[in-house]
């Protein structure tokens, strides 16, 4: 005699065309899906012969001691050191770390937080990738009633907690020491401008140059992204410009790199000609000929406090939404 399979939440959401974490808090009658919609889904459960598995459900209600960290890629040095701090500052509270990274990737991002809920994490670290806006997906660490930290990169949204650095304040100053070494046509290569530590970069660097009496000029700024290779077209993009920068302001270090790399085969003079600084104080800055100079991010801070953040509200449930704002420095070397 063939045993009859049981149905699933999985099952529902694929009849009915819906992700299977709606099914999921439909089927609790959580307020956050709509009346009709949880109506309906009950009426497909009864239609399927649907039976909640009442061990299971209290084995994923259980929270593991294990920590979820979610960044965009772990390649790039800021990420990486992120969580190498976080991992060991985790291990001496008694928590292990999970990491998952989206590679810039929305979908890929969705199907993190996904694993992440799945595996019961007790609390999520998270930086969104360069495809995120809004980030919807993350209510369901909400409604799952697992705690979120963001950092650095964060959603267009409100009633976030979250750790940034003053990106507005650290280009302003960037700009600022470039035009105090006597530049006057600075130049940005920039990322994708909807995420808020690019677009904010990119209004200090603006509110800089009006302060300084210096116009605005489009021409002057590239966007790109955040790798060595936009680093060298943004810098060749620029040099075929009949008014030549005398300064580069770069959204990241390898841009930084990419943008000395293409000035220097170019025969250009680093930074007697063009003075450029980075951001992020990736240990490749110190490679590079000249020394790269760069905005230092606090990021021992910041993984110190985003940790800190996310074990209060896993030990004691609080849900009050934090926010703190660090403070970058710039660190001088040879590039400007």
């Amino acid at each position: 005699m063939t045993m009859k399979k049981n149905v699933t939440i999985k099952d529902i959401a694929r009849e009915l065309g819906v992700h299977h974490t709606t099914v999921s808090l439909a089927l609790r009658n959580s307020d956050s899906i709509k009346k009709e919609t949880r109506e309906k889904i009950w009426q497909k459960a009864r239609e399927l012969g649907y039976r909640p598995n009442r061990l299971a459900q209290g084995f994923r209600n259980r929270r593991s001691n294990t920590i979820g960290v979610l960044v965009p890629n772990i390649q790039h040095h800021f990420f990486a050191k992120f969580i190498s701090e976080v991992s060991e500052k985790a291990n001496e509270a008694g928590f292990s770390v999970m990491v998952f990274q989206s590679n810039e990737k929305l979908e890929t991002e969705k199907k993190n937080v996904d694993a992440l809920i799945d595996n019961r994490v007790a609390g999520v670290i998270a930086s969104i990738s360069k495809e995120t806006i809004e980030g919807e997906h993350f209510e369901m660490f909400v409604q799952e009633d697992i705690p979120l930290i963001f950092f650095d990169r964060v959603p267009h949204r409100e009633n976030i907690s979250k750790v940034i650095v003053d990106n507005f304040q650290s280009a302003y100053e960037a700009v600022s020491f470039m035009i105090k070494s006597g530049r006057k046509r600075i130049a940005f290569i920039t990322g994708s401008s909807h995420i808020n530590v690019y677009h904010d970069r990119l209004e200090g660097y603006k509110k800089a140059l009006i302060d300084n009496k210096i116009s605005f000029q489009e021409e002057l700024l590239v966007r790109g992204d955040f790798f060595m290779a936009d680093g060298i077209n943004g810098a060749r993009q620029l040099m075929t410009l009949s008014q030549k920068p005398d300064a580069i302001l770069a959204v990241g270090d390898d841009v930084g790199i990419g943008a000395i790399k293409y000035l220097k085969s170019a025969g250009f003079r680093v930074p007697e000609d063009v003075a450029v600084i980075g951001f992020d104080n990736d240990p490749m800055g110190m490679a590079i000929d000249p020394e790269l100079t760069t905005v230092e991010q606090p990021l021992e801070q910041m993984a110190e406090i985003s940790l800190s953040m996310l074990l209060g509200k896993i030990n004691s449930n609080e849900k009050k939404l934090e926010e703190r704002i660090l403070k970058a420095s710039i660190l001088k070397r040879k590039s400007c």
